[in-house]
C-alpha cells in the first residue's frame, strides 16, 4: 500500500493509468446499470401489453348468452313462413320439451341424458325416443344456447347486432357472407337463412327466435 501511495506521488505516468483504469471501471459500471434499468422497463412494458391484450380479449369473449341452471324458454321457427314451435321448462335434473306443429302438440322429457316421449294411447307413459325425433324439424345445434354462443365468440358486433360469418363456423369456407344474431335482454333473434343456404338453396326464410324466462 506504501509503494502505491509513493508511485501515485512521483511517478505522473503511474498515476495516470491508474485514473484510466477507474474511469473504464466506472464507465462499464454505468453501462451495466443503465441496460439494467432498461430491460426492467422493457419487461414492464411487456407486461403491460400483455394485460391490455388480455384484457381486449376478454371484452371481445364476453359477448355472450347467459343461461341459468333453471330457466322456461319459447322457441319459435320460421322455416319459408310456416312456423314450428317449442316450449320448455329446463330443470336441475330434467327438462320438458313441447313441440307443436302445425295443430299437433307432442310432448318429451329429457332426463338422465336420455329423451322420452309421451304415449297418448298407453296412459300417457313417456318410452324413450332420439333427439332427432324431438327436434326433426330444426338440427338441435342451430337452438342449442351453447353452440349460439360458440358462434358468437366468432363474431364481429354491429351495433345491436353480431355477424357470425361463415367462414369462422364451416370448415373449408372461405366466403364473407354472415349470418346475424340480435340479442334484447332474453330475447335472441337469429336469421339462419345464409347457413341454410349453403345446404339448401331453396331456402328463403330460416329465422328462429328465442325467449328465456329464468325461473324465480
Amino acid at each position: 500500500m506504501n509503494d502505491f501511495f509513493k508511485k501515485w506521488k512521483e511517478d505522473k505516468k503511474y498515476r495516470t493509468k491508474i485514473k484510466l483504469i477507474i474511469y473504464t471501471l466506472f464507465v462499464v459500471f454505468v453501462s451495466i446499470y443503465a441496460f439494467t434499468l432498461d430491460t426492467s422497463s422493457s419487461n414492464i412494458s411487456n407486461n403491460t401489453n400483455d394485460m391490455k391484450i388480455n384484457t381486449i380479449t376478454k371484452k371481445e369473449t364476453t359477448n355472450t348468452i347467459n343461461i341459468p341452471d333453471e330457466y322456461e324458454y319459447t322457441i319459435k321457427i320460421d322455416i319459408d313462413d310456416k312456423e314450428y314451435k317449442y316450449y320448455g321448462k329446463k330443470q336441475l335434473d330434467k327438462e320438458i320439451i313441447q313441440k307443436i306443429v302445425d295443430d299437433t302438440t307432442t310432448n318429451y322429457i329429457y332426463q338422465n341424458d336420455k329423451y322420452y316421449i309421451e304415449d297418448t294411447e298407453e296412459n300417457n307413459n313417456y318410452i324413450i325416443t332420439t333427439r332427432d325425433e324431438v327436434y326433426d324439424v330444426i338440427n338441435y345445434n342451430y337452438i342449442n344456447l351453447n353452440t349460439i354462443n360458440a358462434y358468437l365468440s366468432t363474431s364481429k358486433k354491429d351495433y345491436n347486432q353480431y355477424l357470425v360469418y361463415l367462414k369462422n363456423i364451416i370448415l373449408g369456407n372461405d366466403s364473407e357472407d354472415y349470418i346475424i344474431i340480435n340479442i334484447t335482454d332474453n330475447n335472441i333473434f337469429i336469421d339462419y337463412t345464409i347457413l341454410m343456404k349453403e345446404f339448401n338453396k331453396d331456402v328463403d326464410k330460416y329465422n328462429v327466435i328465442i325467449e328465456i324466462k329464468e325461473k324465480e
